[in-house]
C-alpha cells in the first residue's frame, strides 16, 4: 500500500472530510492563533492517504527541529491530531514516517485528553517502532455530562451545593435579574465581545492583566470566525453584571472564559452566570459541559469532574 502526504494550508484543512474533535482544532481557531500570535510561522499542515483514501490531517509548528501542535496550551485547552474514523493506526504510521523523512527530529505534544489520538494511536505506533516515548500528565480538566431535566441536574449536587444554586439564583431574582442572554452568530458577536471585555477590566486585577492587546484581538477573531461562539450574559438592572465566553460544539458546551463586574459581587454574579450557562445548556439539549483546564473549586461544585491532560515527547530519530 502506498502511503503519501499532502501540503496544505491551515484554512484547507476545512474543507477535507474529518472530524474535529474540539474547538481549539477547527481551522478557523488554528487560523486565529496563527494570525495574532505567530504571523510570520510556516505552519507545517499535511493530509495523509493511502492511495486516494483520506487518512486523515496534522497541524504543527516546527520549533528546533521539533514538532508542536498548532496552538498554545495557555489558549488552546487541549489538542489533537485529526485521523479519519476507523484509519487511526495506518494515520499514526505515516504520520511518523513523513516527519522522519522531513527530518523533524522529535514532537513535544502538549494539552492532550486521555481519548487524544496522539496518545490512541500516534503512541502505540511510535512504540512498535522501537521510538523513544515519554508521557506525562501536566494538567487537569474537569467537565460532566448532562441530564434531561434541570432537576436531574440539581439532584447530582451534595445538599449543601444544591441549597446554594438555588440561593444565587433567588437573590438574583429579588435585584430585578433579567432572563439569561446568549448571544450567538457573527452580527451580535462584535458588540457581544465589547460587553465581555468590559466586565473583564471590571473584575480582579490579577484576572483583568491577561486581557492584553494580543488576547482582545484573539478572542474578537475567534467569536467572528467561528459558528460556533456563545456569549451568555447576566444583566441586574439593565446593566451587565456577568458574562461566560462559550463554545457549543457537537454537543458540548465549552466554558472557555468568564468574567464579572466586582459592583455585583455580593449578588454572586459571577457563579450565577456559570449556573445559569449550565441550565441553558441541558435546556438546548447540550450533552456534556466543559469547564476545560485548571482547578478551581467551583467546577467540581457544580459537578465537573476531573479529566488528566498530558504531555508527549516522541524522538523520531532523524
Amino acid at each position: 500500500m502506498i502511503l503519501r502526504a499532502r501540503a496544505e494550508s491551515l484554512e484547507g484543512l476545512s474543507r477535507l472530510p474529518l472530524p474535529f474533535p474540539c474547538p481549539f482544532t477547527l481551522p478557523a481557531w488554528m487560523a486565529s492563533w496563527r494570525d495574532v500570535f505567530s504571523p510570520k510561522e510556516d505552519f507545517w499542515v499535511r493530509s495523509f492517504y493511502a492511495g486516494k483514501e483520506l487518512l486523515g490531517a496534522a497541524a504543527l509548528r516546527i520549533e528546533g527541529g521539533r514538532g508542536l501542535l498548532a496552538g498554545d496550551p495557555e489558549v488552546c485547552d487541549h489538542l489533537d491530531l485529526l485521523p479519519a474514523p476507523g484509519r487511526e493506526r495506518l494515520f499514526a504510521r505515516s504520520v511518523l514516517e513523513t516527519l522522519a523523512a522531513e527530518g523533524i527530529g522529535g514532537l513535544d505534544l502538549f494539552a492532550l485528553r486521555p481519548d487524544a489520538a496522539v496518545l490512541t494511536a500516534l503512541v502505540p505506533a511510535a512504540q512498535e517502532a522501537g521510538l523513544e516515548v515519554e508521557i506525562r500528565e501536566r494538567a487537569l480538566l474537569f467537565a460532566m455530562d448532562l441530564p434531561a431535566r434541570w432537576e436531574d441536574y440539581l439532584a447530582r449536587l451534595s445538599p449543601k451545593e444544591r441549597h446554594e444554586v438555588r440561593r444565587k439564583l433567588r437573590r438574583l431574582e429579588e435585584r430585578g435579574f433579567a432572563p439569561f442572554e446568549l448571544h450567538a452568530g457573527k452580527e451580535e458577536a462584535a458588540a457581544a465581545v465589547e460587553i465581555f471585555f468590559r466586565l473583564f477590566r471590571r473584575g480582579r486585577p490579577e484576572k483583568a492583566a491577561f486581557l492584553t492587546e494580543k488576547t482582545q484581538t484573539f478572542f474578537r477573531l475567534l467569536a467572528l470566525r467561528l459558528p460556533e461562539f456563545r456569549l451568555g450574559l447576566v444583566r441586574v438592572d439593565g446593566t451587565p453584571a456577568a458574562a461566560v465566553f462559550c463554545f457549543d460544539y457537537r454537543g458540548t458546551r465549552y466554558l472557555y472564559n468568564s468574567a464579572y463586574d466586582t459592583a455585583f459581587s455580593p449578588l454572586g454574579v459571577g457563579m450565577a452566570c456559570k449556573i445559569l450557562s449550565i441550565r441553558d445548556a441541558l435546556a438546548r439539549g447540550l450533552s456534556r459541559y466543559d469547564f476545560l483546564q485548571g482547578k478551581e473549586p467551583y467546577k467540581r461544585r457544580l459537578g465537573g469532574k476531573p479529566v488528566p491532560l498530558f504531555g508527549c515527547r516522541i524522538e523520531l530519530g532523524a
